[in-house]
């Protein structure tokens, strides 16, 4: 997986066969990206570190099984989140 910063511009859907996605983030979301890659690994190039931090959160909401496929909002992605993982702090 590779990365790119683009400035924000209107982004054409991708064939569903397509395995390529195209991220678009926030200043605040580069941010955090940039400073959870440097904890990961200070020494990693930012080219390296940016995808390895997303590909890390991402694996993480698949192991927790958390479905998130319905959001269709950043807002509705971390409510549905904040809810499961409170349901699964709850747990014995």
């Amino acid at each position: 997986m590779s990365l790119k910063l683009m400035k924000p511009v209107e982004v054409e859907q991708a064939d569903s066969d397509s395995a390529v996605e195209t991220l678009l983030l926030t200043d605040e979301q580069i941010a955090y990206i940039d400073e959870t890659s440097k904890d990961l690994n200070p020494e990693m190039p930012s080219a390296f570190g940016w995808p390895h931090v997303i590909r890390t959160l991402l694996d993480r909401f698949e192991e927790s099984g958390i479905d998130l496929t319905a959001a269709d909002s950043e807002e509705e992605i971390a409510r549905v989140a904040a809810t499961e993982l409170r349901k699964g702090s709850s747990r014995p």
